[in-house]
């Protein structure tokens, strides 16, 4: 919600205006460098390299802002997957189309950026999700086989890049329907219905 609303004021500080039902049918899980484009092309209003450059700088302030103000909203039950696996030395990744400053700003609040071997976010990659590329480049990094990495993703984009890289993928009902997240191996409706070890179960 935080990134919606951020990108919904810069946008409407240019005059150009969208739906939260746009945004959350056809603009979730694009990096902004990407998404940004889109959304001006959508509006007929396309931008200049410098203007993207200004938009891409009041979003983040923005987002910023919302973050250091109101906090962030989380899954509890996910954050105990990330204590629990990282507590029984289980390699993790962070597969984001966040920039890292984002990252950084959201995960050092909760503590948790060290349960992470390797965060790959939208600038380690030339195109982010729904590209395979991030999800290459975390296996990559972690020198192991896509098969034996299982993705835990909330959309398409997310869904098709890491089905797109080679990694198993279960689809988790926190942003949209699960009519929305077919394309993955195993839909959940929430993280609380999942255990480090019913993941791991994909790659046997």
């Amino acid at each position: 919600p935080r990134h919606y609303i951020a990108i919904r004021d810069t946008f409407a500080a240019h005059r150009m205006h969208f739906t939260e039902e746009t945004y959350f049918q056809r603009y979730v899980a694009y990096a902004d460098r990407d998404l940004f484009p889109i959304i001006a092309h959508d509006l007929q209003h396309p931008l200049t390299p410098q203007h993207l450059h200004t938009m891409l700088e009041e979003k983040w302030h923005r987002f910023a802002d919302l973050v250091r103000t109101h906090g962030v909203e989380t899954f509890s039950a996910t954050l105990d997957l990330i204590r629990e696996a990282h507590a029984r030395k289980i390699t993790i990744a962070l597969v984001t189309a966040a920039m890292r400053r984002d990252v950084d700003l959201i995960l050092g609040s909760l503590n948790i950026l060290d349960s992470f071997t390797t965060i790959v976010s939208a600038q380690d990659v030339p195109r982010s999700k729904p590209d395979p590329a991030p999800y290459t480049l975390a296996c990559s990094r972690l020198n192991l086989a896509p098969s034996s990495c299982v993705a835990l993703e909330d959309t398409p984009g997310g869904i098709a890049s890491a089905r797109g890289a080679g990694c198993q993928v279960i689809g988790v009902c926190h942003t949209l329907p699960a009519h929305r997240l077919q394309q993955a191996s195993r839909v959940v409706a929430s993280s609380r219905e999942l255990t480090v070890d019913a993941m791991l179960a994909l790659l046997t």
